[in-house]
C-alpha cells in the first residue's frame, strides 16, 4: 500500500481545500473536501467535514469495512456541525469525498457529495469515477453537453448536493474489492485538479509512475503548465493517490 497527497491554493488568496489520509487498524481512510468559496467560510466548512469523518472512523470499532449506514450517519453529523456554525453572513458549505480500504481483505467502500471525485484505475486504465452532483453533470445526462465539456461549463460551480444544507442529502455510496492479481490505483481530487488533468492524462502518467507521489507530481506539472500557458487564475487544487 503506497500513498501520496498534496494540496495547493492555486491563485486564490487562501486554500479552502482540506484533505487527509490516515490508518486505523486495517483500515486506510482518505478524505477530501472542497469548501465553497462563494458562500464564505469554505475553509472552515471543509476542515469541519474532514474532522467529523476522521473522528468517527477513529471511534469506530475494529471493522472490515465501512457500511453505507455508517457513511450516512457520519455525513449527516458533518452536515449538522457545519449548519450549526453558519450565520446570515456566512452560509459555509463543502463537498466531501471519503474512501476507506481494508488493506488486508481488499474491501473498499466510499461515499461522496458534490463534485470532488473518486477515481478507480485497474492496471493503468480508469474503470470508475464518481458522479458529480452538479448542474453541468446533469446537462450531460440531458444530452445538452458532452462529458468533456463539464470541465469548463458555465454552470460547473453550481452544485446540487453538498455538505452544509438545512435539508440533508445522504451521500452517494459505493464499494468494491481489490486484489493482488492486478494493480489498483485510487485518486481523490477536487474540481480545481480534475478540471486541468484529463482522464487520458491521468492514465498516461499513472503508467509511468512507480509511486503515487510520482504520479501526483506528473499530474500537477500538467496542471501548472496549462494554467501558466493559458494565464488562468486557477482554483485551489488537491489530490490523494493510493496504490494497491
Amino acid at each position: 500500500m503506497l500513498v501520496g497527497i498534496y494540496s495547493d491554493q492555486g491563485a486564490r488568496e487562501y486554500n479552502e481545500d482540506s484533505c487527509t489520509v490516515f490508518k486505523k487498524g486495517n483500515l486506510l481512510c482518505a478524505i477530501m473536501a472542497d469548501g465553497l468559496g462563494g458562500h464564505g467560510g469554505g475553509d472552515i466548512a471543509s476542515r469541519t467535514a474532514v474532522d467529523v469523518i476522521k473522528n468517527n472512523v477513529k471511534k469506530a470499532g475494529q471493522v472490515d469495512d465501512i457500511t453505507q449506514s455508517q457513511f450516512n450517519s457520519w455525513f449527516e453529523q458533518a452536515n449538522a456541525s457545519i449548519v450549526a456554525i453558519q450565520n446570515r453572513e456566512c452560509q459555509m458549505k463543502t463537498t466531501l469525498a471519503v474512501l476507506c480500504m481494508n488493506v488486508v481483505s481488499g474491501k473498499v467502500s466510499f461515499a461522496h457529495l458534490g463534485d470532488s471525485r473518486i477515481y478507480h484505475f485497474l492496471d493503468g486504465k480508469e474503470i470508475f469515477c464518481t458522479f458529480d452532483h452538479s448542474v453541468s453533470r446533469m446537462a450531460v445526462l440531458a444530452g445538452e453537453i458532452s462529458i468533456d465539456e463539464v470541465r469548463f461549463h458555465k454552470d460547473r460551480s453550481k452544485l446540487l448536493k453538498v455538505v452544509g444544507k438545512e435539508n440533508f442529502s445522504p451521500p452517494e455510496f459505493g464499494n468494491t474489492i481489490v486484489n493482488h492479481d492486478h494493480k489498483h490505483a485510487f485518486l481523490l481530487c477536487t474540481d480545481g485538479f480534475w478540471e486541468y488533468v484529463t482522464e487520458q492524462e491521468m492514465e498516461d502518467t499513472l503508467i509511468q509512475s512507480e509511486h503515487p507521489e510520482d504520479w501526483i507530481k506528473k499530474m500537477y506539472k500538467i496542471l501548472k503548465n496549462k494554467v501558466r500557458e493559458e494565464n488562468i487564475h486557477n482554483d485551489n487544487n488537491s489530490a490523494i493517490a493510493i496504490f494497491f
